[in-house]
C-alpha cells in the first residue's frame, strides 16, 4: 500500500484531497496543528469509509517534526498555507508560505520522496492590466495588481524549483478559486452563508472558478502519472462576480444581489471594515480584497486536461452541490 503525506491536512482543500487518497485505499499520514479541527473532519471523513488517515502533529516550520512525518512516504502532497488579504498577516503568510515549503522541499530531498505535489496559486503566475487568458506561460512581473498573498506563493514556487533543480521530482498546480463544502465561516465557503443571509451587492470583477473535486482528482492524477518537473494551472471555468452570486441565490432560493460594487465605493468599505477592526471586529473585506474583487482575471486550465485527457465539471452543478450542501448542514 503507497503511503503519502498531506500537509496542511485541516485546510479546506486538504480535507477534500484526503477523502479522495483514502478512497483509493492509500494509506494517509495527515499533517495538523491543531487537534479541534480532527473531530469535525473524522465526521465528514466517515461517510462510507472505513479507514482513517494516520494523524500525526507537527508544523511545516519545525523540520524535526516534517521528518518523522515523512518517514516511509512515497509521495507529499504539500497542502500546507496561509491565505490572506490583510496587512497584519504578511510577516505569518510570509513565513509560513516560503519558509514552510522550503523545509517541505528539503525535507523531501532529504527522505527520498519519489514525488511531491505542491499546491500553489493561479496568483503566483502574477496578474496583468491586459485582458487575456493567463496561462502557466504567463511571466511574474513586479505590479501593483499582485497581492501580498500572491508573492507568498510565487516566492513558494521558487523553492519548489530549486528542489527540482536539486534532484526532486515535484509536480505544481495553480488553482483559481475552489469551491466545495466546507467550514461555512471561512474561505469560499463563507461566499454561499453570505448569500444566503442577504447579499445585495456585487463587486464588478470576475475570475476562475474551479470544483475542489475537479482539483482533487486532477492531482491524484497528477501524482500517478510520469509527468514531472511542470506545473499546471487547474481553472474549471470563468466567471464575472455577478453571474456567480446570481447563480448561488438561484440555486438557495434567495433574492439575487442586485447593486453594482463600483470600486472606488468597494475600497472606502472596506475602509471603514478595517477601521472597525481596531476595535476587535475582524473585517470581512479588506482594501487589498476589494481591490482584486474590482478586477478580472481569466485563466486557461486547458493544459492539464490535455495531459491526462480530464474534463472539469460543469461549474453551474457545483454551485447547487455546494448549496444544496449548506441547506443540509444549516437544518440539521
Amino acid at each position: 500500500m503507497k503511503k503519502v503525506l498531506v500537509t496542511g491536512a485541516t485546510g479546506f482543500l486538504g480535507q477534500h484531497l484526503i477523502k479522495r487518497l483514502l478512497q483509493e485505499n492509500y494509506s494517509v499520514r495527515a499533517l495538523y496543528r491543531d487537534a479541534k479541527k480532527i473531530a469535525s473532519i473524522l465526521l465528514s471523513l466517515g461517510e462510507g469509509l472505513g479507514v482513517r488517515p494516520e494523524w500525526v502533529k507537527g508544523d511545516v516550520l519545525d523540520i524535526f517534526s516534517l521528518e518523522d512525518a515523512m518517514k516511509d512516504c512515497d509521495e507529499v502532497y504539500q497542502c500546507a498555507g496561509v491565505v490572506s488579504f490583510s496587512k497584519k498577516d504578511e510577516a505569518r503568510m510570509m513565513k509560513v508560505n516560503v519558509e514552510g515549503t522550503a523545509n517541505v522541499v528539503n525535507e523531501c530531498l532529504n527522505a527520498g520522496v519519489k514525488k511531491l505535489l505542491h499546491v500553489s496559486s493561479v496568483a503566483s503566475l502574477g496578474r496583468t492590466e491586459l485582458k487575456e487568458l493567463i496561462s502557466e506561460k504567463h511571466k511574474w512581473e513586479e505590479n501593483k495588481l499582485n497581492t501580498r498573498y500572491a508573492v507568498s506563493k510565487h516566492k513558494a514556487e521558487m523553492e519548489v524549483w530549486r528542489g527540482v533543480a536539486e534532484g526532486l521530482n515535484a509536480v505544481v498546480i495553480c488553482p483559481t478559486m475552489i469551491f466545495g463544502p466546507g467550514d461555512w465561516n471561512e474561505n469560499t465557503s463563507k461566499l454561499f452563508k453570505t448569500v444566503y443571509n442577504g447579499l445585495k451587492f456585487y463587486p464588478v470583477g470576475g475570475n476562475g472558478m474551479t470544483d475542489v473535486r475537479d482539483v482533487c482528482d486532477i492531482a491524484f492524477q497528477l501524482m500517478q502519472s510520469e509527468i514531472v518537473n511542470e506545473r499546471f494551472v487547474i481553472s474549471g471555468t470563468n466567471m464575472t462576480y455577478k453571474d456567480f452570486f446570481v447563480a448561488v441565490a438561484d440555486a438557495l432560493n434567495k433574492p439575487r444581489p442586485s447593486i453594482k460594487l463600483n470600486p472606488s465605493m468597494a475600497i472606502i468599505g472596506a475602509r471603514v471594515l478595517s477601521l472597525l477592526s481596531l476595535i476587535g471586529k475582524e473585517p470581512l473585506v479588506t482594501v487589498e480584497s476589494a481591490q482584486t474583487s474590482s478586477n478580472t482575471f481569466f485563466y486557461d486550465g486547458s493544459k492539464v486536461s490535455q495531459a491526462l485527457n480530464f474534463k472539469y465539471r460543469d461549474f453551474n452543478e457545483t454551485i447547487k452541490w455546494v448549496s444544496s450542501e449548506f441547506v443540509k448542514q444549516k437544518n440539521k
